[in-house]
This record gives structure tokens, C-alpha cells and sequence, in this order.
């Protein structure tokens, strides 16, 4: 059970898309990215790969990845995935890392894409 303070809503992230030093965190896999697209101002972290980019990838080897600064663990990291449960899995990792204003959009992508109509 993830944390309420921890969950973002789809109000939430209509306005977190607007704010650049929030992080936005898609684990999901490029190929349902392609497949369904993403939200806006997200960047693609594969939750297998989470952990890896968080702790190993170096600060430039991130920004020519992904086109932003590495994130410090003072920063917001919002993860959202197709329905929830992966985000829930990289917020879990991000908080035992020490990114202690990580959050979850529960909704994911179902849910943003639903009311983007």
C-alpha cells in the first residue's frame, strides 16, 4: 500500500507537466511508449533500469540521455506507469535510495490518456 502523501493525482499532473524541476518518470517499456505515447515533459527510465540510472549514470551522461540535469535526491521524482503497480515498484526504489521527494501517479497512463480525450 503505497503512502497518500506519496500519490499524485491526474489534477496534479496537469499541473506538475508545466513545472520543468519536477522530474516525471515514465518505467515503462519504449515499446508501449510507441505504441501509446506519454506525458508530456516525462522522460523514460525503464523500471528495470531505475535503479541502475539513479545511483551509476553520471550527471552528463544523463543530461545527453535525456536532455535535463540528473536529478538530486532533494528533487521531486513523480513515476507513473501503464496502471500503477510499476510505479509504485520505482517509488519503493527511489525512497530506499534516498530521493525522498518521490512520488507515484497511481492513475498512470490509463488514467491520464482516458481523461485526455
Amino acid at each position: 500500500m503505497v503512502d497518500p502523501k506519496r500519490v499524485v493525482s491526474y489534477e496534479d499532473m496537469l499541473k506538475v507537466i508545466q513545472q520543468p524541476e519536477k522530474v516525471i518518470i515514465d518505467v515503462r517499456n519504449i515499446d508501449e511508449i510507441k505504441a501509446t505515447g506519454k506525458i508530456p515533459s516525462s522522460i523514460n527510465i525503464p523500471l528495470g533500469e531505475v535503479q541502475n540510472v539513479l545511483t551509476s549514470m553520471s550527471d552528463d551522461e544523463f543530461k545527453k540521455n535525456f536532455q535535463r540535469s540528473k536529478p538530486t535526491s532533494s528533487d521531486e521524482l513523480i513515476f507513473y506507469c501503464q496502471s500503477g503497480r510499476r510505479s509504485s515498484e520505482a517509488l519503493d526504489k527511489a525512497l530506499k535510495l534516498g530521493y525522498s521527494n518521490s512520488k507515484t501517479y497511481l492513475g498512470s497512463w490509463n488514467d491520464w490518456s482516458s481523461r485526455q480525450q
